[in-house]
């Protein structure tokens, strides 16, 4: 029996001669808000409020539907009853757009919320669309400008369940899915695990294997036009600076203060 070839396998065999080549200049604004994700936002002193201050991109939060409820935690055993995705982040994000006349930032960045489901797919995305249907409209980035973006991760409905959600949500693309044109719509941004391509820890200089296989990968998803980032990623300036000259868009991270302070002043 063949083996399925993904359709990111089968633009990264095509394209592994090329890896040596500059990238193809998928972003080359360096800032917070072009590159900065906030890993386990919820994790922060500050949920929102640290990450939001620097103008960061995107924003990770990890969601448990308990008893009707979406609580911020990574696992039940964590569950706080004052830690909800509204108070947490939703209403927080209507405070700051409050302030500046329906924008997120001041200058107009923009914002992701990468919502990381650790719940069914189903009933935690239904309970997702139930909460947000009065407030629809600061998600539709389709009509509102100054939108945020929703994308899902974690549990994810099949792709071919996507269209069966509002299409306020998009969905994080994974390596190992052959996704159809019209579901490829719905993929803003492929995430991976980093140790899928490179045991590095960004305390040394990478080495030439490691570099090659993690911009074969990145310049595949760019080619499809979708932004990339690694999760369980080295989280130091050296690794920030050899992501950025490899092309990754999102940078993870747990330190949003650092990385913005290096994205300030990082040149090529």
């Amino acid at each position: 029996m063949k083996r399925k070839i993904s359709l990111i396998q089968k633009i990264s065999l095509i394209h592994v001669f090329l890896v040596m080549l500059v990238p193809i200049g998928f972003a080359q604004n360096y800032s917070a808000s072009s590159h900065g994700h906030s890993h386990n936002d919820y994790l922060q002193d500050r949920p929102f409020f640290e990450a939001a201050q620097y103008s960061f991109g995107s924003i990770e939060i990890d969601v448990i539907l308990q008893k009707g409820e979406l609580y911020v935690a990574h696992e039940k055993e964590s569950i706080d009853p004052t830690r909800t995705i509204k108070s947490l982040y939703l209403d927080p994000l209507m405070k700051q757009q409050a302030e500046h006349d329906g924008a997120v930032y001041r200058d107009g960045e923009r914002l992701q919320f990468l919502i990381d489901l650790k719940s069914e797919a189903e009933p935690t995305l239904r309970a997702l669309e139930t909460l947000l249907k009065p407030i629809r409209e600061l998600f539709d980035i389709m009509d509102n400008p100054n939108a945020v973006r929703i994308v899902i991760s974690g549990n994810m409905p099949d792709p071919s369940d996507f269209r069966k959600y509002d299409e306020i949500f998009y969905f994080d693309g994974r390596s190992n899915l052959d996704y159809t044109s019209e579901q490829l719509d719905r993929v803003p941004i492929f995430s991976a695990p980093f140790n899928q391509f490179a045991q590095w820890k960004g305390e040394e200089p990478i080495s030439a294997e490691d570099y090659s296989k993690v911009k074969t990968f990145t310049d595949s998803v760019h080619r499809l036009k979708k932004k990339v980032r690694f999760w369980g990623s080295p989280d130091t300036e050296l690794a920030w600076k050899i992501f950025l000259e490899i092309g990754v868009d999102y940078l993870n991270t747990d330190s949003p203060a650092q990385l913005a302070s290096f994205l300030e002043a990082y040149r090529d």
